[in-house]
C-alpha cells in the first residue's frame, strides 16, 4: 500500500516517441510543483500554456498544464498533468525536475489505488481501469467502461441491500426475550433470500460468460493431415504463418498466432493432422495437438470435403472440454461437382484455395465469440469477482437450508452477515492488503 502523505509523479503516456506526452503529478506538494515548474500559479481545470523549466529557469519544453483541486480530481488529491512534446528525453527532463522538487517515483497503480483508497471508486471500479486499458476487443472495452462507471458496482451493491434487509429480518427475531412465547415467522426472510439468490445465479452466469473478455479466446485448428488445416491459419492470420504442403503431416508442432478477428483478438493454434503413426516425432504432434484442443474456446474441424471421413469427429469430441464451440469446416469445395452448399452455425462450406465461403467462415467464428446479445449485460468479471459471487451464493444457501431445518436464529443471522462480508471483499470495503496489492501491482505506471 501506498504512503498517501508523498506526492507522487510517473509518466502517464505509453515509451516510445509521439506527438504528445503527459506526466502526471498527486498529492500534497503539487501546487508548489506547478509553481515551480511553470512560473504561474495554478487554476484548478483550466489548461494553461506554460513553458516548463528546470531550477535554473531553462526551459526544458513548452506545452499544456492542468491543475486540479483537491478532491475534484481522479485521485482526490491536488493533480497536475503536463502535456508536453512526446520524446523520452523531454519527458524524462520533465520527471526528473518534478522529482527534485520534492514528488517520488509513482508505483504501479498507484494514482489508482489512491482514488481507491480516497473513495473516489471502489475496488471493482479500479480493475475496471485495468482492464479498460488492456481491454483486447471493443466488447471488452465498453465492458470495462460499464464497470468503471459502475453498472457492476450497483448490481452488486443492490442485492447487498437486499440482503441486509434479510438480515435484519432475522436479527429482529432475536429481540424477542427468550421467556415470551413467541412464535418467528421466518417467512419473509426466506423469501427475500431465495430472491437474492436467483438474481445472484443470474449475476454469477454472466459474470463466467463474461470471463472471456479478459482474455484472448483461443481457436484451434484441428483435423486430418492434409485437409487445408495450415492454409485455414494463413488465411485468418493474414500471412503465410505455416508451410503448406500437398505432403501430409508437414506440420509436427502446435503454430500459435494472435491476430484481430473481427472485434475479437483471439489466439489461433494450427495443430498436427490427427492420425495413427509410426512416426515418433509425428505422434508427439499429435499427442500436442489433442492437449491444445482440451483448452480451445472454439474448434475448427477442417475436413477435406472431397473424402467420406466422419471418424475425425468421434476422435475430436473425445479431446474437446465439455463447453468447446465446434465448427466443421468442409474444406476443397472447389474440387465438389456439388455446389449447392447449405452453412449453419455449426458448419461451413469453404475453398481456401479459391477463398468461397471464407467470410462464412469469420462470420461463424465472431458468432460464437459473441458471448451475449444485449451489450448491456456485459460484466466483464475477473475470477476474483466469480469466485467471491460463488462463496456468497453459498452461504445463501446455507441461510436456506438453516431457515428450512429451524436452525436457531442466530445461525442464521451469521450465514447472512457471511454472506455481507463477501460482499465488501469483492468491493473492496474490507479486503485484506496482499489482495489490494496484487492488484495494483499489475497496472502500468502513471495510472
Amino acid at each position: 500500500m501506498s504512503k498517501n502523505n508523498d506526492t507522487i509523479t510517473a509518466i502517464a503516456t505509453p515509451s516510445g516517441r509521439g506527438g504528445l506526452g503527459v506526466v502526471r503529478v498527486s498529492g500534497n506538494k503539487t501546487k508548489d510543483i506547478f509553481k515551480a515548474l511553470t512560473g504561474v500559479p495554478p487554476k484548478a481545470r483550466l489548461a494553461q500554456f506554460v513553458s516548463f523549466k528546470s531550477s535554473d529557469q531553462k526551459i526544458i519544453d513548452k506545452g499544456i498544464a492542468l491543475y486540479f483541486e483537491s478532491p475534484a480530481s481522479y485521485t482526490g488529491e491536488d493533480v497536475m498533468e503536463c502535456h508536453a512534446h512526446g520524446s523520452r528525453i523531454v519527458l524524462g527532463m520533465l520527471l526528473d525536475e518534478i522529482l527534485s522538487l520534492g514528488a517520488r517515483l509513482a508505483l504501479p497503480g498507484e494514482f489508482t489505488e489512491r482514488a481507491f483508497m480516497n473513495n473516489k471508486i471502489d475496488l471493482v471500479q479500479a480493475e475496471a481501469v485495468a482492464d479498460l486499458i488492456d481491454s483486447n476487443s471493443k466488447k471488452a472495452a465498453r465492458s470495462a467502461m460499464q464497470s468503471l462507471n459502475g453498472v457492476f458496482s450497483e448490481r452488486i451493491n443492490k442485492l447487498r441491500e437486499r440482503i441486509f434487509n434479510a438480515k435484519a429480518l432475522i436479527e429482529a427475531a432475536l429481540d424477542f426475550p427468550e421467556e415470551e412465547d413467541v412464535i418467528v415467522d421466518t417467512l419473509p426472510a426466506a423469501r427475500e433470500v431465495q430472491a437474492c439468490l436467483d438474481i445472484l445465479d443470474e449475476l454469477i452466469s454472466k459474470a463466467e460468460a463474461g470471463r472471456v473478455l479478459d482474455q484472448n479466446p483461443s481457436i484451434v485448428i484441428a483435423g486430418r493431415p492434409n485437409a487445408g488445416k495450415s492454409s485455414v491459419l494463413n488465411y485468418l492470420s493474414g500471412y503465410d504463418s505455416a508451410i503448406v504442403s500437398t505432403m501430409p503431416g508437414t506440420t509436427r508442432d502446435v503454430i500459435k498466432e494472435k491476430v484481430l478477428l473481427g472485434d475479437y483478438a483471439v489466439t489461433l493454434f494450427d495443430t498436427a493432422g490427427l492420425r495413427d503413426t509410426e512416426d515418433k516425432i509425428e505422434q508427439a504432434g499429435v499427442d500436442r495437438a489433442h492437449k491444445t484442443l482440451a483448452l480451445a474456446d472454439v474448434v475448427l474441424c477442417v475436413h477435406d470435403n472431397t473424402l467420406d471421413d466422419a471418424s475425425i469427429n468421434v476422435e475430436l469430441f473425445e479431446h474437446v472440454s465439455p463447453g468447446a464451440k465446434i465448427i466443421i469446416v468442409r474444406n476443397k469445395v472447389d474440387l465438389c461437382e456439388e455446389n449447392d452448399f447449405i452453412n449453419s452455425e455449426s458448419e461451413v462450406y469453404v475453398s481456401v484455395k479459391t477463398r468461397f465461403g471464407m467470410d462464412k467462415l469469420v462470420e461463424a467464428i465472431c458468432l460464437h465469440l459473441d458471448i451475449v446479445e444485449n451489450e448491456e449485460d456485459l460484466i466483464f468479471s475477473r475470477q476474483r469477482h466469480v469466485d467471491d459471487l460463488h462463496r456468497i451464493s453459498n452461504n445463501l444457501k446455507t441461510v436456506l437450508a438453516d431457515i428450512a431445518s429451524g436452525a436457531g436464529l442466530e445461525v442464521q443471522a451469521e450465514s447472512l452477515r457471511q454472506c455481507l462480508s463477501g460482499f465488501d471483499e469483492l468491493t473492496g470495503k474490507t479486503t485484506s492488503d496482499d489482495v489490494l496489492g496484487a492488484v495494483f501491482s499489475k497496472f502500468c505506471i502513471g495510472k
